[in-house]
């Protein structure tokens, strides 16, 4: 049986937007040495909604994806979370929420080199608590289904060390989906991804998007993501704006 929900049963019910930028700004140092990383960024994720952020290196996006996933914290400006005003949140309370409600992905993968990719997999599920045998199993099993899905059914046993970039990347990708979070906030997650590995991944978050109703932000250079979104916006020197892009209002629906 597919441990992912069959797609048949539709999307979930509305939920809050999962994300909600106000007026965020980010410096980096202070006086006339220090950056102004982002300027008076407004961004509203919807549930289920699909973004694309572009730009040159040094735009901001990095940046702009670490307080999205509550990893960094604005300089001005609100930052709401699940209605939570993440500012008033303790460093602890940001953690479990992360735990709990985002699944990411980075540039750098950073995969545990210690552990197998079906481990890496596990990580995020293993890290919320004790895992009787009936649930380690079937955690373990949408591991390594994820993993299938995504064209590494040979590499699961795999350590880091002999996986190739492109391997890596499915891993990590694999990793921030496997505890179904309400938001997946991804670094050029699809950047040393062949066609027909991009196809799979696309096709992957749009599951999700329509099962889960799960929000994706995704900084990109990649050309290849633009048809499959619901948003691209522009990001330039730090102030965010929209780009010329069909827009989608709704996940897209994918062939069963």
């Amino acid at each position: 049986m597919d441990v992912i929900q069959n797609l048949k049963s539709g999307p979930p019910a509305e939920a809050p937007d999962p994300v909600e930028l106000k007026g965020v700004h980010k410096r980096h140092g202070h006086g006339l040495s220090g950056l102004h990383a982002l300027h008076d960024i407004d961004l509203t994720l919807a549930q289920g909604e699909m973004v694309a952020i572009c730009g040159p290196s040094g735009s901001g996006k990095t940046s702009l994806l670490n307080i999205i996933g509550m990893l960094d914290t604005a300089s001005e400006g609100s930052v709401i979370v699940a209605r939570l005003l993440v500012s008033r949140m303790s460093d602890q309370a940001r953690a479990d929420l992360r735990n709990e409600m985002i699944g990411f992905v980075f540039q750098s993968y950073s995969l545990i080199p210690v552990m197998t990719a079906h481990e890496n997999v596990l990580l995020p599920l293993m890290l919320r608590g004790h895992l009787d045998a009936a649930a380690l199993e079937q955690a373990e099993q949408r591991a390594a289904e994820l993993l299938s899905r995504l064209g590494l059914a040979t590499q699961m046993r795999h350590y880091p060390v002999r996986l190739d970039a492109s391997q890596s990347q499915r891993v990590a990708i694999a990793r921030a989906l496997v505890a179904h979070p309400r938001l997946v906030v991804a670094d050029e997650p699809t950047s040393r991804l062949d066609n027909g590995c991009v196809r799979l991944v696309m096709d992957l978050f749009a599951r999700y998007q329509y099962e889960h109703g799960t929000a994706f932000v995704l900084s990109t250079r990649d050309q290849r993501q633009f048809s499959r979104v619901n948003r691209t916006l522009q990001l330039s020197e730090g102030r965010l704006s929209a780009a010329p892009s069909k827009t989608r209002r709704r996940p897209l629906r994918v062939q069963l």
